[in-house]
């Protein structure tokens, strides 16, 4: 009786104590939290945030560059605040995107490690439960995996086995790219269609693009050439669709030609050896923007909420949420273009809450680099060609963004079938395919998550992934 006193009453400590714990730590972020609101009541937030940071988080500063380079390669819906950050950086401006995404400079062992630390902490708690509990521990760029399967009594069963036939490919894929309906026979169904069929690409709110689509103007334009090897370039030249929607026409002018968003087929800018023959589908919407349109400083800059008010309007009226998703809901990824250390930092003025000593813009100023996706055009509202002041100026943003479709020698050749690929399966509209369920022959696929916050919210897409490029579904 004594020692379960003695228990009860050391139980009871721990428990006031952790309690104390927690409310100091919550009194100290409170007043962190204020301390934070209070600096972006006098300054710019993305000042105010880095001030922030040095002030209360100084650790960060001080981890390893090699560390922080791994931090941010992971962060992969920030590829533009990441090229950004390290575009001065020799080593990485010069490594291969699958170097650079992947971070093979590590051994594999802390790699593995680090990348199932950094996807757990994207996680909601259900998540985290989930995977603690499931076996094999998976990753969450590729939710259309593939791998041996195991049936409730741990018989394995051969993946001859997992696959069934589609009749809209004609093909044999892997189970988990049915949905589950069909995964619970094994018969031939003539209606049996894999998800890559069922789903469609979101061009904008008005246009979804299917694979059949594709499929079909591939078809006709083999069918054209009677047996012969015609010039595959006209068949990707002659796939065009445009939404001729009155909101996403973003020019400064009537007289230069509309802005619609627009799919094309295309071939693949890549570095990777294999890129440069690959035949893809090119989304992307180029909007215009007036600069006198702004309230401009007296000096010529662009106030940062002027900035931030431009890329909202933007996103709000047309496909730019699409095309270039945030990393978060109302993140707005093109002001990375517009950061302190960024080459046109100097265009744009952040309240820094002091007296800041304003100088005279230049007269003329060097447009930005070709593949950075926004750049400046002189003289495209009709003022002379010669102008280089600001007010003059009309910023262009591109949005763009390229699915694998097929390689470039499978176009000419009748006897290849044109399938679905893993970089189409994840491109597509979540809200267009039935989302895979766990079965018995296939007990690891993560159910869906309702939680907006987690990285496994199910309606978002997953640009990055580790997928091989071709592997049909």
């Amino acid at each position: 009786m004594f020692l379960f006193s003695r228990w009860t009453r050391k139980r009871r400590e721990e428990r006031r104590r952790i309690k104390e714990t927690k409310k100091r730590d919550d009194e100290k972020a409170q007043a962190l939290l204020l301390t934070l609101h209070e600096l972006q009541r006098t300054m710019d937030p993305l000042l105010a945030v880095q001030v922030y940071n040095n002030r209360f988080c100084p650790l960060i500063s001080r981890l390893p560059e090699e560390i922080l380079l791994c931090i941010l390669d992971f962060l992969c819906e920030e590829v533009v605040t990441l090229q950004s950050i390290i575009c001065k950086d020799a080593w990485y401006r010069g490594a291969s995107m699958y170097t650079r995404g992947n971070a093979r400079y590590l051994d594999p062992s802390p790699r593995l490690q680090f990348r199932q630390l950094l996807q757990r902490d994207g996680r909601c708690d259900n998540c985290r439960h989930w995977n603690k509990t499931h076996a094999p521990k998976l990753f969450d760029d590729c939710k259309f995996q593939e791998g041996c399967r195991r049936l409730y009594d741990d018989t394995q069963v051969s993946s001859l086995h997992c696959r069934l036939h589609c009749h809209a490919c004609d093909s044999l894929h892997d189970i988990s790219r049915f949905f589950s309906n069909y995964q619970k026979s094994w018969e031939h169904h003539r209606d049996r269609r894999c998800i890559g069929q069922e789903g469609s690409v979101q061009l904008c709110e008005h246009i979804q693009i299917t694979w059949a689509s594709i499929k079909a103007h591939i078809d006709n334009w083999r069918q054209q050439q009677h047996g012969e090897r015609g010039d595959w370039q006209v068949c990707l030249d002659s796939f065009l669709i445009e939404c001729h929607n009155t909101n996403h026409d973003m020019r400064c002018t009537p007289s230069e030609a509309p802005t619609w968003p627009r799919a094309r087929l295309g071939t693949s800018r890549g570095s990777a050896p294999f890129e440069s023959s690959v035949v893809v589908l090119i989304l992307e919407w180029t909007p215009h923007s007036r600069i006198d349109a702004l309230r401009l400083t007296t000096d010529g800059r662009i106030p940062a909420p002027e900035l931030r008010a431009l890329f909202q309007r933007l996103r709000r009226l047309g496909p730019a949420n699409i095309l270039w998703p945030p990393c978060r809901p109302g993140a707005l990824p093109e002001m990375a273009f517009f950061s302190l250390s960024s080459d046109i930092e100097r265009l744009v003025y952040y309240k820094t809450g002091e007296a800041d000593e304003i100088g005279p813009l230049s007269a003329s100023f060097s447009p930005l680099p070709t593949d950075k996706g926004l750049s400046w055009r002189a003289g495209l509202k009709g003022l002379a060609a010669s102008g280089t002041g600001i007010s003059s100026q009309c910023l262009v943003v591109s949005y763009k963004k390229d699915i694998m479709i097929c390689k470039q020698t499978d176009i000419r050749d009748p006897a290849v079938k044109i399938m679905p690929t893993c970089h189409w399966l994840h491109a597509m509209d979540t809200k267009t395919y039935p989302h895979p369920r766990a079965s018995h022959i296939n007990p690891h696929i993560r159910p869906q998550c309702r939680n907006v916050a987690c990285n496994n919210y199910y309606q978002r897409r997953k640009d990055y992934y580790a997928c091989y490029p071709f592997r049909g579904v």
